[in-house]
């Protein structure tokens, strides 16, 4: 499916977001507004109310939250755990293990190919940015051991002889209000970012960051300061 930019569409992302869609028809409806070929429409209009059903299957969703085609929501766990603010736009991935919680503020982009990956707790504050392709993990995804990392691996395969507990480190993230996270960055677990604070683009958050900085590279370092915001509340 490809149509004409609309207000709907963000930054450099090749499609629109879409608000919710309960059912089939209202899917029909909301591609109305954008060029479809042959049979794509029927195509896309199933797999946008597919992404719907899932994101409210496994979250507190609220008011005008608006899902791209990629987006998806894997949830381990309680859907309560998950709270999406409103209006927000998702295109990424947000995926949280049993008890991972995450929480996303009101007027946040997650942009395309993002990672949102929860064992323990994320939180991203109002009115921040997360770029196309940044990944962000409160985890360290696999245990640091190495005969853990086979055991693990044996069971996603199907091989489950083995109950040793898997330790895979854990610490929470919270990313501020009014943050940038630039395109294709990193922010482990255990990081907290300031408010307004700008992550430039490929680079690997390791540890704390200011508010009110521009920080980058690998780890990521504060590069310079930048003025107080003149907005305090819109």
């Amino acid at each position: 499916m490809r149509g004409a930019i609309s207000p709907l569409d963000h930054a450099f992302a090749d499609g629109p977001v879409f608000k919710k869609v309960s059912t089939l028809k209202e899917s029909y409806e909301a591609l109305k507004s954008y060029e479809t070929v042959g049979t794509d429409t029927d195509l896309f209009a199933a797999k946008l109310l597919a992404i719907w059903k899932r994101f409210e299957a496994g979250a507190k969703i609220h008011d005008d939250l608006q899902l791209g085609f990629h987006a998806r929501l894997i949830n381990g766990g309680d859907k309560h755990l998950i709270d999406i603010s409103g209006p927000t736009a998702i295109r990424g991935i947000l995926r949280a293990e049993a008890g991972g919680i995450i929480n996303v503020g009101k007027f946040v982009y997650i942009g395309d190919n993002a990672i949102i990956s929860s064992r323990k707790s994320i939180a991203i504050g109002d009115a921040s940015l997360i770029a196309h392709g940044v990944q962000i993990f409160d985890n360290d995804s696999h245990p640091t051991q190495a005969y853990q990392r086979e055991i693990q691996f044996r069971r996603m395969l199907g091989d489950k002889s083995r109950a040793t507990p898997l330790e895979i480190g854990q610490a929470a993230v919270d990313i501020g209000r009014r943050c940038w996270i630039g395109l294709n960055s990193v922010v482990l677990k255990g990081v907290t970012i300031g408010d307004s604070t700008i992550v430039a683009a490929h680079s690997v958050v390791t540890n704390n960051l200011p508010a009110n900085v521009v920080a980058g590279g690998n780890p990521a370092r504060v590069l310079r300061e930048l003025p107080q915001d003149e907005l305090k509340d819109l």
